[in-house]
């Protein structure tokens, strides 16, 4: 399907989607190839692309304004064309905006349902151009089987009555010289209870707005967790 495409660059891929094949494509399309020819290219992909019976993601920086479809007919052509092998047109607003202009230059067509897929574009200065993405819903949300997290809760915390009753804590043990380990560990146990009088134990609600969205997966909560233990 690359060499169809004259005058234009582009990249095809197929990916494994809800344990089924699925073709995506990135089209860049030069600014001065004629739309009409462009759009026959592009039919001929389509045909292809129907005949495989896979569903397919076609994006790209096209160069043809889609606001213009009304206006000019090559354009409008160009959008029946998509519209007559099912797809969806899924950005519609300008993605490249000047002080003088507003144009529709960049596009994403499928033929995976709305209820499938989230589209949007970036509002970011990376280039002229504003970046347009698209989202594919999960088959499922994968559900998290990590522990429980606990954290102490300081929005109470008194550190002077704190290091007060840690002295007396620690004042009123019997240590146990014959055997250091020993004693350190109920030093640390004596303080812990009362960390745990000043500053309580509460669930955190980190991993339950983690299990709130789908995209996170067992493994990017693991990646999550090795970061936040590396910035500790």
């Amino acid at each position: 399907m690359t060499n169809v495409l004259n005058d234009s660059e582009s990249l095809w891929i197929e990916i494994n989607l809800h344990k089924k094949p699925c073709i995506i494509g990135v089209i860049c399309r030069h600014p001065g190839y004629d739309i009409s020819a462009f759009t026959e290219n592009v039919c001929e992909i389509l045909h292809n692309l129907r005949d495989k019976k896979l569903p397919f993601i076609i994006c790209g920086d096209i160069n043809i304004n889609l606001m213009q479809q009304n206006a000019i007919p090559q354009v409008r052509n160009y959008v029946n064309a998509y519209k007559s092998y099912n797809c969806l047109e899924l950005i519609t607003k300008p993605t490249r905006i000047t002080p003088s202009s507003s144009t529709l230059i960049d596009h994403i067509y499928t033929t995976l349902t709305l209820d499938k897929v989230t589209p949007g574009i970036l509002i970011n200065d990376l280039s002229d151009h504003l970046p347009i993405f698209v989202l594919i819903k999960p088959a499922h949300v994968e559900k998290l089987n990590a522990k429980a997290q606990f954290k102490h809760d300081f929005s109470n915390f008194n550190a002077e009555d704190f290091m007060e009753e840690k002295k007396k804590a620690l004042n009123s043990m019997i240590i146990n010289s014959d055997n250091p380990a020993a004693a350190l560990d109920d030093e640390i146990g004596a303080i812990k209870k009362v960390l745990d009088d000043y500053a309580p134990l509460k669930k955190s609600r980190t991993q339950r707005r983690l299990a709130q969205k789908p995209w996170i997966t067992s493994d990017l909560y693991k990646l999550i967790k090795t970061k936040s233990c590396i910035e500790h």
